[in-house]
């Protein structure tokens, strides 16, 4: 039940602790109980003895052991931490505020530790009140006076410690007649009575060695702490058969009947039983920051082993906390992770996240390479224990930094404890944080580093999702497909496979089989072996997309043979787009087909009328019917295929008749005389400058280019003024060359009158730009 103390001690102070339950045994008139503090609700032990006498001798006694307690100071006593005297409704409450322990038999209990595992804790535990004994004893020349089980409490960590210090009196004040070991010697229990105690011999005593009355007590405390049981007379002291046989010599000496005999507290915490490996163990790692470094090494390789001979629970709450502090302010090597890890998987995840995480997180921290090794290398272990959140927050933001680490071996550890991280961090750092770092990684110096980028890509896929799975993968993989590393592009292309669901039908048809196709005649034997299963397993994707689509195509299969009968659609005629899915790829299979049938048609002499590029040539519209023009020489294009020239095909015919590549007479003796003139050697005049304007219009120009073989700026006019006097030319020839130009002009006048009406009487028959200056040989080149 719980209460909460709020009365004045002494004009008005409260009592700043909560009280909550008591345990079932606690040492003298005490009452037991667990508490906390109100300022922070930390854990505290709660001692209470009341009375309603404030000068009752149980209260003396309580006054006194408060003093003692304040002014100790033992790692194997008590910690005081305050006290409180209060007066409530006519009562004294006297409160000692420790830190949090429990009695000793209630753990023992709890334990129920077996073997020698048993027999090495309760022999530490009982070095621990030797050396508390010893040390009053010896070194502070006092008298405990009340030793038994009741009076040793557990710590946390499973650390006895010695307290109920009531009676504690300086030997040379045993005999006084306020001795507090001789006001309260009524505390003490017959049967935990030394002979001399017993029979109040205080000058003997006062005479005796200072442990003569605590060793009798301390081999009480043994006698209870391996029978469990508290003693119910002096005769169960004599019963020894649960007493280990190399403790029983030195048990039996601490009972002897003459108080000088009693074996010396110091001695017994020599005994080779109670400094056993639990003990070397614990005590190395209280001590470790007086070890050396090779003291520390060699301890560190022998503790994994040693641990499994160590009780669990002294394991976790001892020494996981030793090592996790060791490691924290670096008193340990690296490689004492290794052992962290070993008993923390002894922990469930509750626990692991409340004990072992906390170090974790801030070890993570560390630059010691040598210590994220360990911490990588042991995460596949440990990481199940892991929380979601403690991943996110604490561990993944300091783990994240060796993926740019200097070290080969430490970039390729964090590139694999992503595996066991995976599943436990969110999809926002999936794909913004870690993709980003393998997209690094992939390219890295290591080749080992690219290959186990890909495999890791390949296996954390399902948690990346479908969106990014689609946009990431196959970049990715075919990117290792060129890598020079056997094993990256194996890795590259079973990924492929593992990762098949993320890769559509069009994916495979054009990317994954031409990337991979190659890879089949490889020089490795392996990356051959995985390309040949890649290729199978994606044509069987394309074979059942395959099936899929002629599934999908089947029910509106009958429509174009519907319009076959009847007529086009007015988009059908107008446009020729296609109204059914693939009709892209019929449309162009058709074409060529057309084609093909036309120019066997032309090349057997026949004609044929060929639709537009929206029309397929079994649906063009009726056209005006054409005269049919010659066939064209053959022309071998290098595809075996006679071409053929039609007016229909292109158009070209329709512009140009003969008449335009027909010289006129008069122009070619005008060249003949200008040759002739030419060849008849003359003194070379000086030269004169070139008339400004010879008076050809462009077209004219054009067609004696044509004719001539040059133009005006160039070919076989230029440089003649040089052979033959300006003067000459143009007295001889000018009045024939501008009657040949004018011929020239009247013709090219009257063949466009004659095309546009034409044109004209063409319905909807779109009119052709005129083409001048061309050969026949270019007419057919551009037909074609």
């Amino acid at each position: 039940m719980f209460a909460k103390f709020t009365s004045s001690i002494f004009g008005g102070s409260t009592f700043p602790y909560t009280v909550e339950d008591a345990y079932e045994s606690s040492w003298g008139g005490w009452i037991h109980s667990r508490g906390k503090t109100d300022a922070d609700e930390s854990p505290v032990s709660i001692f209470k003895i009341s009375s309603a006498n404030v000068n009752d001798r149980a209260l003396v006694a309580a006054r006194n052991g408060i003093k003692r307690l304040k002014l100790m100071r033992h790692p194997n006593v008590l910690a005081f931490k305050d006290s409180h005297e209060i007066t409530d409704k006519g009562m004294t409450n006297i409160y000692l505020v420790t830190q949090p322990v429990r009695p000793l038999k209630e753990v023992l209990e709890e334990l129920a530790l077996e073997g020698q595992q048993r027999a090495d804790y309760l022999a530490m535990g009982i070095l621990h009140m030797t050396k508390a004994v010893s040390f009053l004893n010896n070194d502070c020349n006092q008298i405990h006076g009340h030793l038994s089980l009741d009076a040793v409490v557990v710590t946390e960590t499973l650390d006895w410690k010695l307290h109920g210090f009531d009676l504690l009196t300086e030997l040379a004040a045993a005999n006084a007649a306020d001795a507090p070991i001789k006001a309260a010697a009524w505390m003490v229990e017959n049967q935990y009575k030394s002979a001399e105690l017993g029979k109040s011999e205080w000058d003997v005593i006062e005479q005796s060695p200072p442990w003569a009355v605590d060793a009798w007590g301390l081999g009480c405390l043994i006698q209870e702490a391996f029978s469990q049981e508290y003693m119910k007379s002096m005769e169960n002291l004599r019963r020894t058969d649960g007493i280990p046989q190399a403790l029983l010599q030195d048990y039996q000496k601490l009972l002897s009947s003459n108080p000088s005999r009693r074996l010396n507290p110091n001695k017994m915490a020599e005994c080779k039983f109670l400094n056993n490996r639990l003990v070397d163990v614990v005590n190395f790692m209280e001590n470790i920051s007086v070890k050396d470094s090779m003291e520390k090494d060699t301890f560190f390789k022998r503790l994994p082993a040693m641990l499994p001979s160590i009780p669990t629970a002294v394991a976790i709450r001892k020494i996981l906390p030793l090592l996790s502090s060791a490691l924290e302010y670096g008193g340990a090597p690296s490689h004492a992770v290794g052992s962290l890890l070993i008993i923390g998987n002894q922990l469930d995840t509750e626990e692991f996240t409340t004990r072992v995480v906390p170090s974790l997180s801030k070890l993570f921290q560390s630059p010691d390479r040598g210590l994220r090794r360990s911490l990588l290398e042991g995460l596949d272990t440990f990481g199940q224990h892991l929380t979601n959140k403690t991943v996110e927050e604490q561990i993944f933001p300091h783990l994240q930094s060796g993926f740019s680490d200097g070290n080969a071996y430490i970039r390729e550890l964090t590139l694999k404890s992503v595996l066991t991280l995976a599943p436990k961090l969110s999809n926002k750092t999936m794909v913004q944080n870690i993709l980003k770092h393998l997209s690094k990684l992939q390219v890295d110096e290591e080749p080992s580093i690219r290959a186990n980028t890909t495999v890791l890509l390949g296996n954390i896929a399902k948690y990346l999702g479908d969106a990014t799975c689609k946009r990431v993968l196959l970049n990715a993989f075919t990117r290792a497909l060129k890598d020079p590393f056997p094993p990256a592009k194996i890795a590259g292309l079973k990924a492929m496979v593992a990762t098949k669901q993320y890769h559509t039908a069009e994916d495979a048809a054009m990317r994954i089989l031409p990337g991979v196709a190659p890879l089949t005649i490889d020089p490795v034997g392996e990356v051959r072996a995985a390309a040949l299963q890649c290729l199978e397993t994606f044509t069987k994707t394309l074979k059942e997309a395959d099936k899929l689509r002629a599934a999908e195509a089947v029910p509106v299969a009958a429509a174009p043979s519907a319009n076959v009968s009847g007529e086009l659609t007015a988009a059908q005629s107008v446009a020729g787009a296609p109204t059914v899915a693939g009709g892209l790829m019929t449309w162009a299979v058709s074409n060529l087909i057309g084609a093909s049938s036309s120019a066997a048609t032309l090349a057997a002499g026949g004609s044929t009328t060929s639709g537009g590029p929206g029309n397929p040539p079994s649906m063009a519209p009726p056209r005006q019917q054409q005269k049919p023009e010659p066939v064209a020489s053959k022309v071998n294009s290098g595809w075996d295929v006679e071409e053929s020239t039609t007016g229909a095909a292109d158009g070209w015919n329709e512009d140009m008749g003969d008449d335009d590549f027909q010289e006129d007479e008069q122009e070619i003796q005008a060249r003949n005389r200008l040759q002739a003139a030419a060849s008849k050697p003359k003194p070379k005049p000086k030269p004169k400058p070139a008339p400004a304007s010879d008076g050809w219009g462009d077209d004219d120009a054009d067609d004696l280019g044509s004719a001539g073989g040059g133009g005006s700026g160039g070919g076989g006019w230029e440089g003649l003024e040089d052979l033959v006097p300006a003067e000459a030319v143009v007295k001889s020839d000018k009045a024939a060359t501008e009657a040949a130009a004018a011929a020239r002009r009247q013709a090219a006048a009257a063949r466009v009158a004659s095309r546009n009406a034409d044109a004209a009487a063409k319905p909807k028959a779109a009119s052709k730009p005129m083409r001048l200056g061309v050969s026949k040989l270019g007419a057919k080149k551009a037909q074609d």
